[in-house]
């Protein structure tokens, strides 16, 4: 059976740059989906977990996935964060990215509700019906739910789930959904470290975090994933393993660490919104040490984050 989508490649989870009173910087958004597109991206995902669409209202969303559509061309796809609690809530949002132009939606199981297995495929039942293409999320760290093979099953059966997402970190549990479903729909590894694993058991591509500050090089890692050669894949692992582990310094939550990232190197991302805080000048002052040891920053990072 064919999949539903032609969705794979490199999707980039965009962070949301703000201002420090907490207001949208719309100029900063707008450069940073021009950053994206010039990076090679195949997809652009805004109001995402790294987009902190927690701390957003409903229309401040709509009102983002507007401006993203004003400013990603077409040719790359571009997916709204739906998620939300309610799921009426979910719906009217995924109604809203519709008709805002949007490509499609990724949409989690009901955060906090922790509703049972047939709840869960109801809520999806229920988004599906606006008619958007969806990618369903798997992220139990989030939202205590895991979709497990047999859940990937009916869902890959709603004929606009097109796509899942997976950052479960647990690789079994992939690979048997890979083995369910990865002929109709297009599964993407939802955390770097393990999308050579998974690309080598067929998933689609990779949602990246690392792209808001690699660039480039974090897209690139699909292609060596896929294409070798395999000792530059592995290299390029390697120095994504070590920033994911940085992405918990200090505490902080890895989305605030991923916006001090893109400062350090250059990239907008404005502040973090309430309750995350700034990093630290200590904290700040370790993740530069981090960045300068993987040669992300001072002489030769121009050649690891080359547009």
């Amino acid at each position: 059976m064919a999949r539903k989508t032609e969705w794979g490649g490199v999707f980039v989870v965009s962070a949301t740059p703000f201002l420090e009173n907490g207001d949208l910087d719309e100029a900063a958004f707008r450069t940073l989906m021009k950053n994206f597109v010039a990076d090679g991206v195949e997809g652009i995902i805004v109001a995402g977990s790294t987009g902190e669409w927690y701390t957003q209202s409903d229309e401040e969303r709509v009102a983002l996935f507007k401006l993203a559509r004003s400013a990603v061309p077409d040719g790359v796809q571009l997916l709204a964060g739906t998620s939300a609690i309610g799921t009426r809530e979910t719906v009217n949002l995924t109604a809203a990215a519709q008709s805002a132009g949007c490509d499609g939606a990724m949409v989690l199981p009901p955060p906090y509700a922790l509703p049972n297995e047939r709840e869960v495929i109801g809520h999806f039942s229920a988004v599906a019906e606006v008619g958007l293409p969806i990618m369903a999320y798997n992220n139990p760290g989030r939202t205590q739910i895991s979709l497990t093979p047999a859940m990937a099953e009916q869902l890959a059966a709603l004929p606009s789930v097109v796509a899942l997402k997976d950052s479960s970190k647990d690789l079994y549990a992939l690979a048997a959904v890979l083995r369910a479903v990865s002929d109709t729909l297009a599964v993407f590894s939802g955390l770097e470290p393990y999308a050579r694993a998974t690309i080598d058991r067929g998933a689609a591509g990779i949602v990246s975090m690392c792209t808001n500050f690699m660039g480039a090089r974090a897209v690139q890692l699909y292609q060596l994933a896929k294409n070798g050669p395999q000792e530059e894949a592995i290299a390029l692992e390697r120095t994504i393993d070590e920033l994911y582990e940085a992405f918990y310094l200090g505490g902080n939550s890895p989305y605030v660490i991923i916006k001090e990232c893109m400062n350090l190197m250059g990239r907008p991302a404005g502040f973090p919104r309430r309750p995350h805080l700034p990093v630290s000048a200590q904290d700040r002052e370790r993740l530069t040490d981090v960045l300068l040891r993987l040669g992300l920053l001072g002489e030769g990072s121009a050649a690891l984050v080359a547009e």
